[in-house]
Parts: C-alpha cells; structure tokens; sequence
C-alpha cells in the first residue's frame, strides 16, 4: 500500500433515490500485521439507470467536502444542492466510513459516522457526528471513542480536559461545520501544544483521510484552489512535520482538478502546474498523437493566484480547451483522478465509461490492475470492464432499484457480463425486449 489511507467500507442512506441503507465493501479480510490490499484496490459499480450509483460517489463527495471545508454547510449555493440531493422521503440519513491508515508506523483502524437532515426551513442539519479508532493490528481490538457530537453539542471528547474549550468555541456550530475543521484554527493549535497530542493526532487524522480522497462528478467544480486557501491559513508548521511532504504533494495533485477551462493557480504552486499540464499532454496524446502541446495563457489574478487557461496547440493552429471534443475533454478531468489513483490517492470517478472507446477505457482500467498504488472506484454502464475484473476479488458490485448490494464472486465459468446482460443478477433483471418499444418509439396514432 503506497498511501497512507486505504478505504475499507462505505455505507450511505438518505442521498438521492437511496432511501435504504447501501453498504460498499472494499476489503473484507481481517486486518492484521499483513495487511495487503493490493488485490482489493480498484472496485466498479454497476446498476440499472436510476439505482443510485451516482447517490453512492455524491455521498462520499459530501462526505469529503463536510470534512475538509468549514464554510461547506453554511453557503447557499451549497445548501441548495444539498438539500436537492437528500431523498424526498426520508428527509434524512447518514453515512459511515471505515478506513485503515498507516502514519509513522502506527497503524489504525478508523471509523466516521454523521447524520444529517432537512428541516422545515429547507436547510440542510447535521444532528450527530462520530469518530473511533482501534490499533489495526490484532482484529479483536475494541474501537475507542475519539469524540461524539449530537444536538449542536460536543458530548463527548476523548481528552476530557478539552471538553469545555471545545463547547465554548463550537457552541451553535455543530450542525453546520464538522468537528474536525476546528482544528484548523490557530487557537486549537495552541491548546494542544499540552501534552495532548494524542487526541491531536488521531482528529488530524480524519482530517488528512478526507484530503487523501478524491471524487469526479460529471459536472463543473472547479473550486479547489480556494478550499486548499483555507486549509492553510489554518494550518501552521507542526501540522506539516507530522504528514512530512505528503499534504504538499496533496495539494500539487489537487491543482489540476479542473483539468480544463479558467483555473485558479495558487502562484507557488505554478511550476508545478506547467509540470502536471505536460504529463497530461502526453497522456492526451496517447488517445490523440497529433495534438503538438498544450499551452498555457497565465493572467494575473491577485497576490495569491494565477488565472490560467489552456490551448491545445496542433500543427499550424491552436484552440482554446473549451471547444475542443467532449471526449478529449473528458480525458483532460480524468488525467488528475487517473494519476492521483495511481499514486496512492483513494479516487472516486462516476460514468467512467462516458465518452470513452471501450478499448481505451479497457486500457486504462488494466494500467491500473497492473501499476496504480491507490484505490479506484468508479460507476459505469460499459460492461467490458467486467472481464477484465472478473477474476479480482470483490472488485464488481451491482446495486439494485430497491437499494440491495450483490458482489460478484467467482462461480467456475460464470462470466459476470453474461449474467448481468441476462437478468441473473440478483434483484437486477433486466426485463427489457426489443419488442417492449413497440408502439413507443416510432409509434403514433392509426
């Protein structure tokens, strides 16, 4: 395992059409001192239209984000889409994590749970917040709790002598901000420079679990310039010496999240942007050979960024990233997910397969199989990738319209894509003909 962070569970409920609990599994062995997930890292979820794959890659974003941005749950803009993106009859859910990290020889198995409502005001609440941890090396270990917040209360903290800083500084927050942003201001740094690092360490742990995490939706978010801007007004030198160079490669990586159009470049981090640009024009084009270059029109901004945009350059003429084609497009926001997978980041990518050839998207999936350090979970309609997959434990997961989970196991000669194709799966048939068009496409009155 290459990274620090490696995503053992993830269940969901209350996020679009998931009205039921739904439980992802990446690794269901034990964890011990052999821990190895290296035939566990990539997963594909599968599932008729409307079952909830995309619910499932929005909830772990929110997760992510909740996590990472203080100011998440208490932006307009950001309450619309959650309240949109909460399931209509319940009005309510959580999600639960389960995640192994590995961070200066100290192994630890973790787990973070949050609910969450909307209320007769149409926003968006958070009513409880978990975090527990166990040594991940013998499989008995109890979990111990980290700290539990309910009602817009911090109830309980493992330090108890921190209790009340802590309900002071974060009276009336706690349905709106997580816990653990907290500790990116100055003055909890400053009450922890005790003798409670303890507590300190296993916090900054969760914290650094949601910036090792990265999600693609097929839609425009192209603000991470200003969430890592937060992060590190907050975040002073101690922070950086107990992650060494890994949150500066983190936000490296992030740069490119947009991939194309105007992009916010923080202004230290500009050569390594024009470094990144270069890897993804040579992995443009493989796909593409004609392609020249893909340059860069820098502006000024402020005193902190850049505002870049890029052109793709071809023999005897160049045009701007935005009319180029949908699907080179795409593989422009897929580069940053692809290499972050592949370098040890836990990368979420929904529809995969959309505007891709299937032999190149197949190519990709196996360059992964076969040198991507990371973990790689992605929805997709292409069922080619099934046999590629096929024999990789755990690594295809059908969802259902009634919010069930099937893996895929190996069955003698059974090929995933055949019974999936024919109804086979569980809770999946796909009842459809070619006469059920009849009358409907191409029909009319007579």
């Amino acid at each position: 395992m290459a990274g620090n962070y490696y995503l053992l569970r993830f269940e969901v409920s209350g996020i679009k059409n998931i009205e039921k609990p739904i439980e992802i599994n990446f690794y269901k062995k034990t964890i011990n001192n052999d821990f190895d997930p290296e035939q566990y890292k990539i997963k594909a979820i599968y599932g008729e239209n409307g079952a909830g794959k995309t619910a499932i890659v929005t909830a772990v974003r929110i997760m992510q984000r909740f996590l990472m941005d203080k100011s998440y749950l208490s932006d307009s803009a950001t309450q619309k889409v959650l309240v949109d993106s909460v399931n209509k009859k319940t009005k309510s859910g959580y999600m639960e994590c389960e995640f192994y990290s590995e961070i200066e020889g100290k192994s630890l198995i973790n787990k973070y749970y949050f609910s969450f409502e909307v209320r007769e005001d149409n926003r968006f609440y958070i009513t409880k917040e978990r975090y527990e941890v166990k040594q991940g090396s013998y499989s008995k270990n109890k979990y111990e709790l980290i700290f539990e917040t309910e009602n817009n209360m911090l109830v309980f903290c493992e330090d108890k002598s921190s209790l009340d800083f802590f309900n002071e500084r974060t009276k009336n927050l706690l349905s709106q901000r997580a816990f653990a942003t907290f500790l990116l201001e100055k003055e909890t740094f400053s009450f922890f420079k005790s003798d409670t690092n303890a507590t300190l360490f296993s916090m900054l742990n969760l914290l650094f679990f949601s910036m090792d995490i990265e999600v693609s939706i097929d839609e425009a978010d192209n603000h991470m310039a200003y969430y890592w801007k937060e992060v590190l007004q907050g975040i002073d030198e101690e922070t950086f010496k107990l992650q060494g160079n890994n949150l500066i490669s983190k936000i490296e990586e992030d740069i490119l999240w947009s991939k194309t159009g105007e992009w916010l470049v923080p202004r230290d981090y500009y050569d390594s942007y024009v470094n990144q640009t270069s890897q993804m024009c040579s992995f443009v084009k493989v796909f593409k050979p004609e392609l020249v270059n893909i340059g860069i029109e820098k502006r000024e901004y402020d005193e902190q960024f850049y505002k870049c945009n890029l052109k793709m350059v071809y023999a005897g003429y160049s045009i701007d990233s935005e009319f180029e084609s949908r699907g080179i497009k795409k593989l422009m926001r897929l580069y940053g997910h692809l290499d972050a997978a592949s370098r040890g980041k836990i990368v979420f990518i929904d529809e995969l397969d959309s505007s891709i050839n299937d032999v190149y998207l197949d190519k990709i999936i196996e360059h992964f199989i076969y040198y991507g350090k990371g973990q790689l979970c992605f929805t997709a309609h292409n069922l080619s990738p099934m046999n590629l997959l096929k024999g990789r434990r755990g690594a295809i997961t059908f969802i259902s319209s009634i919010n069930t989970v099937h893996t895929w196991a190996n069955n003698g000669n059974a090929n995933p894509e055949n019974a999936y194709r024919n109804g086979f799966i569980e809770d999946s048939p796909f009842n459809v003909d070619a006469a059920s068009f009849l009358g409907i496409i191409g029909g009319g009155d007579e």
